[in-house]
């Protein structure tokens, strides 16, 4: 599906990591900007892999929640989400993550992204 939709990551700063995401006629809502559920998926896959190569949990993470705050529409890309570790707790991790609109750089949503350290599988 991700390569499908052209999301993918691209290079970023030390401790952090960013992924873009092409904006055309498959993705954007009736008002011509990018999908709402889409921008949640790059910020949960973004904050998802941080996760996942930052801490001792690995891929051992689940979701627990996410919360995000709309600002602007993208109707130009890339969408860029960039992705930061906010806290590491014992058995959870905080992600924040800032989606940019591709045309002039403006923060378009902001997510607050947690996980929850899962037992593997016996």
């Amino acid at each position: 599906m991700f390569d499908q939709l052209g999301l993918q990551e691209v290079p970023s700063p030390d401790d952090t990591l960013t992924m873009e995401m092409p904006v055309d006629e498959r993705v954007v809502n009736t008002a011509g900007g990018l999908q709402g559920g889409l921008i949640a998926t790059m910020a949960d896959v973004a904050a998802g892999q941080l996760a996942a190569r930052s801490t001792a949990f690995g891929n051992a993470i689940a979701t627990t929640d996410l919360f995000i705050r709309y600002l602007r529409p993208i109707k130009i890309g890339p969408a860029r989400a960039v992705a930061a570790i906010l806290r590491t707790g014992r058995r959870s991790v905080v992600v924040q993550v800032d989606i940019y609109r591709g045309n002039d750089d403006q923060l378009a949503a902001t997510a607050t992204v947690n996980f929850a350290a899962i037992d593997p599988p016996a």
